[in-house]
């Protein structure tokens, strides 16, 4: 498949003939027609400490947790399971889940209940059967559950994910997973339950160097790490709200413990709008102060000096937020610009394999 691409691009460079577009040599512009060759680098693998004590060492960027337990696996204790899809057996779906946290380390109770779609809102919008659902949820609960896992109608871009999340994020505060499983194996679950493990607080691994506090430039002073992302509704869907969600670090001198913090905002809206959001009574409701704060609450009242975001814009706003919380002296800033938006393919010199993960090149 590699070989195949790159002798795509290959053939293509000559069945274009940009040496005789006039455009391109008016402009002084030529197009070589051999693959530009650099030298890259491939970092070393770091070692995760994980339950029991044990190591786990991350093979070809990967790594598994199918034999193994959690460092610091949380406890459910007050959850239920809600089903918009009608091909899902939520119980069977349940069971094996309480059965692979057991393995895990995770203690997870029966949940509190099973709640199916009633079948004459399938046809309603998105909207309308968030809704319904949430009404039957307050219905049957005496209080907010802890945790509540979503089992989608559609593998992928569901209309029913945005305004799913805006409800139960953004409006209740409730944590959720959600899911469309083809098959529940154990694979299955065990990646589902790393992502429930950490948005409830809890520990999947360290770096063997952070478990040491051996993290260079980390551990020296306080720092926070940010990483941001937005997701959007499926294409051509103009009603759905957007999702943008930011996580930060807390716990200091930990960096694999984080606190996410998710907003709704206008549809297909790239830049996240509430990072720093100022009230009209002086106040700051932005994501920004509630990752510092948290920080600060969890890192025994230290605050940070050290800020490291992952993302390519909106760094002054940043500094606005901590501004706004009355500090004077901003700290260091090292962005780290995270773009997947690109069209650059690398091939292996020497072999028809893609090329390794950890692969680095740097270009003058």
């Amino acid at each position: 498949m590699i070989q195949c691409m790159c002798s795509l691009i290959l053939q293509a460079m000559t069945n274009y003939k940009y040496d005789d577009d006039p455009v391109l040599a008016e402009c002084g512009i030529s197009i070589e027609k051999q693959l530009t060759q650099v030298e890259g680098r491939i970092l070393e693998t770091p070692k995760l400490k994980v339950g029991n004590s044990d190591d786990c060492i991350p093979r070809n960027g990967r790594w598994n947790f199918n034999n193994k337990k959690l460092l610091n696996p949380t406890q459910i204790d007050r959850w239920v399971v809600v089903n918009f899809s009608a091909r899902c057996d939520t119980s069977h779906i349940s069971r094996e889940l309480i059965n692979c946290g057991r393995n895990k380390g995770i203690i997870i109770q029966r949940p509190y209940t099973l709640i199916e779609e009633d079948s004459q809102f399938r046809r309603a919008s998105p909207v309308v059967r968030v809704e319904k659902m949430f009404e039957q949820i307050q219905a049957k609960l005496p209080g907010a559950p802890e945790f509540i896992l979503c089992v989608l109608p559609e593998r992928k871009n569901s209309e029913i994910y945005g305004p799913w999340k805006k409800r139960s994020l953004s409006d209740f505060g409730i944590v959720t997973q959600c899911i469309s499983p083809a098959k529940v194996n154990d694979q299955y679950l065990t990646n589902l339950l790393l992502k429930i493990n950490s948005k409830l607080g809890g520990i999947n691994s360290l770096l063997a160097i952070e478990h040491s506090s051996r993290v260079p430039l980390i551990n020296d002073t306080p720092t926070l790490i940010l990483g941001m992302d937005v997701s959007h509704g499926s294409p051509g869907r103009s009603d759905v709200p957007s999702v943008a969600a930011v996580v930060g670090s807390r716990s200091w001198p930990l960096i694999s413990r984080y606190r996410a913090s998710v907003r709704t905002q206008s549809p297909k809206v790239e830049m996240i709008d509430a990072l720093y959001k100022p009230l009209e009574d002086g106040s700051d409701d932005g994501i920004i102060r509630e990752l510092l704060v948290d920080f600060f609450q969890t890192s025994k009242g230290r605050k940070p000096t050290q800020i490291i975001v992952f993302r390519y814009y909106r760094l002054l706003v940043i500094w606005f937020a901590y501004q706004h919380l009355g500090e004077e002296n901003i700290p260091k800033f090292t962005v780290i610009v995270a773009q997947k938006n690109h069209h650059t393919k690398l091939f292996q010199a020497s072999s028809p394999d893609n090329v390794p993960p950890a692969m680095v090149l740097t270009v003058d």
